[in-house]
């Protein structure tokens, strides 16, 4: 591989990857600290002695995302505001004492407090106390220096953050979702297989992952939140078609987090039925083939959609196994109402899944 081949693959990862935008952000925070700390020594007045400040600002205001950097950004400096008027107002009454700066501080904390500080809420009982302990008789002039040092270093933050490849997270979102859809392959797969073993199914370790399920779903969606919020005010967000990529993520999401709910409920009852739990019920070994046809066809449909190969036959393939299953439940109607409640239960799970997908799919096919 060539050097100009081995620089263009090593780019793409560090904008698609989640460690390579983490690499990204290193290297643009260790260039905005570097920048600040160079024109903090210009600044004019006596600004110039607290340039230690500037790094800072630029450091906290360094963020995964553009819109995050601002939003922390004001947000430390709103905080810093705040905490230089509560040592202000202190100073206004004395000499600041033992008691004085205990309470500032203590009243610095509850106004930390309010919701809409965020990331600034901490760096109001520090400037406070900074300005009264470090300031003391020459509070103006540092509370002066200490903003506008923190300011300098924030805006050059952001600057950086925005000049040079504006971290878009789209890609990442779209892996965690692909991660999303062969979680639940996998889930029906094993549940499917396991109906079809030796009864009582030796493999039980797919009954225990309903903690792995609602976490991958989490994951996903701070994903997909995560690549929203990247678009912001992103220049690099209006090439192509990004938006709708984002939007489309969005309805994916909104899939996932339906199919993975009738998924838990499927495994739940399955495996109270196979090895007793909260629920009294049984399950027919006669409706343990159609149940795993069932399973493993909504698998093959999801697999479909993950590699972009989903056509509507798979649906077809899908609903047959579905009316098998039903016809199966038909002609065991008149046995024991617990005996039915387990296939009637993922029955209905599997049903749900299938309008869920086909909707998201084939939209116009769904709504004839």
């Amino acid at each position: 591989m060539s050097a100009k081949s081995r620089a263009g693959a090593l780019l793409t990862w560090v904008k698609s990857s989640v460690a390579g935008q983490r690499v990204l952000l290193a290297a643009k925070t260790a260039l905005a600290v570097g920048l600040s700390w160079f024109l903090a020594s210009h600044m004019p007045g006596a600004a110039d002695k607290y340039a230690y400040y500037a790094p800072l600002g630029a450091l906290v205001s360094m963020y995964p995302t553009f819109m995050g950097s601002v939003r922390i950004g004001l947000q430390t400096l709103v905080g810093l505001l705040l905490g230089i008027v509560l040592a202000v107002g202190v100073l206004a009454l004395g000499s600041p004492s033992l008691v004085s700066i205990s309470i500032a501080v203590g009243l610095g904390v509850l106004l930390g407090g309010v919701p809409k500080l965020g990331a600034g809420r901490e760096y109001v009982p520090v400037a406070t106390l900074l300005v009264l302990i470090i300031g003391g008789r020459n509070a103006d002039a540092f509370s002066f220096g200490y903003a506008a040092q923190m300011g300098l270093g924030v805006l050059v933050g952001l600057l950086v953050n925005v000049t040079i490849f504006p971290p878009l997270t789209l890609d990442a979102a779209q892996l965690r979702i692909s991660r999303g859809r062969n979680v639940l392959i996998g889930q029906l797969e094993d549940a499917a297989r396991a109906l079809r073993e030796k009864w009582p199914p030796e493999h039980e370790d797919w009954a225990d992952r309903q903690h792995v399920l609602s976490e991958t779903v989490t994951d996903v969606r701070a994903a997909v939140h995560g690549a929203h919020e990247s678009h912001k005010a992103n220049p690099r967000a209006y090439r192509g078609s990004r938006h709708r990529h984002v939007a489309e993520s969005f309805d994916d999401l909104a899939v996932l987090e339906n199919v993975t709910f009738h998924v838990r409920d499927l495994t739940e009852v399955l495996a109270g039925a196979i090895w007793g739990g909260p629920f009294d019920v049984d399950l027919k070994p006669e409706l343990c083939a159609p149940i795993s046809d069932c399973l493993q066809a909504v698998a093959d449909v999801l697999a479909g959609w993950d590699h972009g190969s989903i056509q509507p036959e798979m649906f077809d393939g899908a609903l047959e196994s579905l009316d098998r299953l039903t016809s199966a439940l038909g002609k065991h109607s008149g046995a024991d109402a617990s005996s039915l409640s387990p296939g009637a239960a993922v029955a209905l799970d599997v049903q749900r899944i299938l309008v869920s997908l086909r909707r998201r799919l084939f939209p116009e096919a769904a709504r004839t």
